[in-house]
């Protein structure tokens, strides 16, 4: 996985002849960050060690908001050739992955993966219909503000029973 965080300028958005050398910009570093990580884990790099080599991969390059048409046919080769299947999502996708509950996410991304039609659609596409807990994270980040405690017109600086 890599995270950019880059979003989609005008020209993205306007699809302006400048397009695709902004998605080369923000993106391609990326795709070839991920390629080269997938080589050393094949190629038993001893700082991988622990990653297992003889499993599939799939890259992910995670960004603060959607790149629309970034997985189309008519862009991937706009972007650097990889050895291995690389998505493109935004982090909310991301974040909606992670609470799937009745499938592993593994088996949802490679099967999209293996799907010509499928896997030039964005991310979001493979994760509806499914299961979905809280986010664990995201949970466990709101409880540690302080507000959470407070009583209803309470400010949480307050001492209990001080509340205007």
């Amino acid at each position: 996985m890599e995270v950019k965080s880059v979003r989609p300028t005008a020209h993205l958005r306007l699809a302006s002849e400048q397009r695709v050398d902004e998605v080369r910009r923000m993106l391609g570093r990326a795709y070839e960050q991920i390629d080269n990580t997938a080589a050393l884990i094949a190629g038993g790099q001893k700082e991988f060690a622990e990653v297992p080599a003889d499993r599939p991969v799939q890259g992910l390059i995670v960004t603060m908001e959607p790149f629309h048409i970034v997985n189309a046919p008519m862009q991937r080769p706009q972007l650097p050739a990889t050895t291995v299947p690389i998505t493109v999502c935004s982090i909310s996708e991301l974040e909606n992955m992670v609470t799937i509950t009745d499938a592993p996410v593994g088996r949802l991304l490679l099967e999209r993966a293996a799907d010509p039609q499928r896997s030039t659609y964005a991310l979001r596409e493979a994760l509806s219909g499914h299961t979905h807990a809280r986010n664990a994270v995201l949970d466990a980040g709101w409880d540690s503000y302080p507000w959470r405690d407070a009583a209803p017109g309470q400010v949480a600086s307050e001492p209990a029973g001080t509340a205007k």
